[in-house]
């Protein structure tokens, strides 16, 4: 009986970690990428994705 309590409050703890670690996780994603795209406005670029476009088109076509 005691063994399955504390199996039980064992498990129980290490659910709340997992939780808490995957909310901090998404909440340093979303930082960053609100960082990010700050970072573009301020550098006059409106469309998030248009670093990655431009790294497509550049190595599709040769620079001379």
């Amino acid at each position: 009986m005691e063994f399955a309590l504390v199996l039980g409050l064992v498990v129980l703890i290490f659910a709340a970690a997992v939780t808490y670690v995957a909310g901090t996780d998404r909440r340093a994603e979303r930082r960053a990428t609100t960082r990010r795209r700050a970072h573009l406005a301020r550098l006059g670029e409106v469309d998030p994705l248009a670093p990655a476009k431009l790294q497509a088109e550049m190595t599709r076509r040769p620079v001379n």
